[in-house]
């Protein structure tokens, strides 16, 4: 279990920078696990090529679209979750755990979960895990975030 701790601007699951109540980029100082869930966010909802600076950046989830909603595949989106966070080194391969369930015809809810070191300065409870929820529809390729604790 590491520290994840870190501060960095936030943004919106979307995408967009946040901003707080005096109009000026807001960042995740108040809590910083969140800076953590938004880069498996980023990770998560990318595409290899999609970042000039990164190429390799994204979990590639475009490689499921059309696939059945069978067991194998769900077992193959975990693998490829885990696995793109480790290799991003957002990760450590010992802290993270996915689990993929058919919610319909063609998405599956992907359950994220982190140990994270809790310290006074994040909203973790000891022996929490950080948790990320979202929906991965495989027709139409769309990363839907649910709600996320930290």
């Amino acid at each position: 279990m590491a520290n994840y701790d870190s501060i960095d601007l936030d943004w919106s699951w979307d995408g967009d920078f946040a901003i707080d109540i005096t109009g000026d980029l807001k960042d995740t100082s108040s809590d910083f696990l969140l800076s953590l869930v938004n880069e498996i966010a980023t990770i998560v909802k990318s595409e290899s090529l999609e970042w000039e600076k990164d190429i390799t950046l994204g979990g590639n989830l475009g490689d499921f679209q059309g696939q059945p909603n069978v067991a194998a595949v769900g077992a193959a989106i975990e693998d490829r979750v885990s696995s793109s966070l480790v290799n991003q080194n957002i990760i450590q391969p010992g802290d993270v755990s996915v689990k993929v369930l058919p919610v319909h015809a063609n998405q599956v809810l992907i359950m994220i979960r982190v140990a994270a070191e809790a310290t006074s300065r994040n909203g973790l409870v000891p022996g929490e895990p950080v948790k990320i929820n979202l929906v991965y529809d495989t027709s139409e390729n769309s990363v839907f975030f649910l709600n996320h604790g930290v």
